[in-house]
């Protein structure tokens, strides 16, 4: 007779799991699951990990320097990947070979601890839109926090606040890949550009993680799309089994909030017109931060806040740092760290949003086509290229006659581009490309930029401190 295994409560038939990453979505995942009763061992094959004290801590089993594919086998009942583990991990392919269950770090957090949820991807704007969309809430008096990619894991975030409180939450594709269940009452999908090919394998599957944050809506939730961005639409059209919503920074919507001449405006499901705020009164009129507003606003509308606290928020807000964050003025020209414009669409946004660019670019391109950045390189006087992706980047600027030097650290870029650029001209550092082959993360990267600048600014006769955030345009939140 074979012995019924024990169950735990919350999580029917699981009594072992294996945590795939030390980082803060593992970490999160331990807590959680530890806290339901469940045996976790938490692997890392990095040799040395910051966080394994804390998951020994926690009362996880930590296996460091080890493949964690060796420590999958048919006892364990769930497989918990961190964001970085990409789809075609040994470890994930075993899994479905042998029909061990996979979640997100997320989708756990929820299926433990069901909350309200407003979920919010893209390849671009989830960072600004989720904290316009948290604190629109907030000034409506709701209760809520903002959670998932953006910083405070999902789980955390669900297992410490009270079952009434609203879960803002930014949801990267890689965490949307393996939702099951995941229901948020409000989903957008932002905008969708070739981004994480690397991770996803081509532009379809990315697509189809993106539509996974409408997966477990039912007909009284709302799905809501990019009316500027035909495959948004397309996704939510296909995949969203509730009700139907768009945003528009360029244009009017049927149901939303669009753009009618120079204002935002909220139409209603009746056909009725509200305005809310004129384009002129948000802290910057970039193209990307108009359409994050208008995103931010349909959501928070959707999720029940009146007109009054949207347009509070709308008027005040700024870009977080290394979101086209003016660093100083250094004899008459412009740094301005976009570090944050990781791929294609937040780099063309970037540069679209200045004139006369000494543009710093370069790192890891994910496996994407960085072709199409030759089409928007006119504002270009000069680039400084660095990382693995220069010599691609090189190419692109040949073909465009844009004059370009290779640097071999961001110090040396931010020296080759102060003698590049002209006086009243803009220096730029909108990688198109992800950080990790020379830096710990995108912060880190426009930590350096902004320190070199800031060092070069102390022996200048004429500098000026950068204004706040987000006062010229700028980055798309490229994640």
């Amino acid at each position: 007779m074979t012995a019924t295994r024990p169950t735990v409560p919350g999580l029917p038939g699981v009594r072992r799991a294996l945590v795939v990453g030390l980082g803060a979505s593992g970490l999160a995942a331990s807590r959680l699951l530890v806290g339901q009763g469940v045996t976790v061992t938490a692997v890392d094959e990095a040799p040395d990990h910051a966080g394994a004290d804390e998951a020994r801590a926690l009362g996880a089993t930590v296996v460091l320097g080890r493949p964690a594919v060796e420590l999958l086998d048919e006892t364990i009942d769930l497989v918990v990947p961190s964001p970085g583990v990409p789809e075609r991990a040994a470890v994930l392919q075993r899994a479905a070979a042998i029909g061990t269950t996979v979640w997100s770090e997320p989708e756990l957090g929820l299926r433990v601890f069901p909350h309200r949820l407003l979920a919010i991807t893209g390849t671009n704007g989830k960072t600004s839109t989720t904290e316009l969309v948290a604190a629109m809430l907030a000034a409506g008096d709701l209760p809520v926090v903002a959670c998932g990619n953006i910083g405070r894991p999902l789980s955390d975030a669900a297992g410490q606040t009270p079952p009434d409180t609203v879960l803002v939450a930014e949801l990267s594709s890689f965490q949307l890949r393996f939702a099951e269940t995941l229901r948020a009452m409000v989903g957008v999908v932002l905008n969708v550009a070739d981004d994480h090919l690397d991770w996803h394998g081509d532009a379809a599957a990315y697509g189809r993680a993106k539509a996974r944050i409408w997966i477990g809506q039912i007909a009284e939730d709302w799905a809501v799309a990019n009316a500027d961005d035909p495959t948004s639409l397309a996704l939510r059209d296909r995949y969203a089994p509730g009700r139907h919503a768009a945003f528009s920074g360029t244009q009017p919507v049927g149901l939303g909030v669009g753009r009618r001449d120079d204002d935002l405006i909220l139409w209603g499901s009746d056909g009725t017109a509200t305005e809310l705020l004129a384009v002129d009164d948000l802290t910057s009129r970039a193209p990307h931060h108009v359409a994050n507003v208008a995103a931010a606003a349909t959501l928070a509308v959707l999720a029940g806040v009146e007109p009054a606290p949207i347009i509070e928020v709308a008027r005040t807000y700024h870009p977080g740092v290394h979101r086209f964050e003016m660093v100083a003025i250094v004899d008459g020209v412009s740094y301005v760290n976009d570090s944050k414009a990781t791929n294609v669409h937040a780099a063309v946004a970037a540069l679209g949003a200045a004139d006369d660019i000494v543009w710093i670019a370069g790192g890891l391109a994910k496996g994407v086509d960085l072709a199409p950045l030759g089409e928007y390189l006119g504002n270009v006087r000069a680039a400084v290229l660095i990382g693995t992706a220069a010599d691609e980047l090189a190419g692109i600027c040949e073909r465009a006659g844009v004059p370009f030097e290779h640097a071999g650290s961001i110090e040396d870029a931010v020296r080759r581009a102060r003698r590049l650029v002209r006086p009243d001209g803009t220096v730029l550092l909108a990688p198109a490309c992800a950080s990790f082959d020379q830096f710990r993360d995108y912060a880190d990267r426009g930590g350096r930029f902004t320190a070199a600048v800031r060092t070069m600014a102390a022996t200048s006769d004429e500098s000026v401190a950068g204004s706040a955030p987000g006062d010229q345009g700028g980055s798309t939140d490229g994640t």
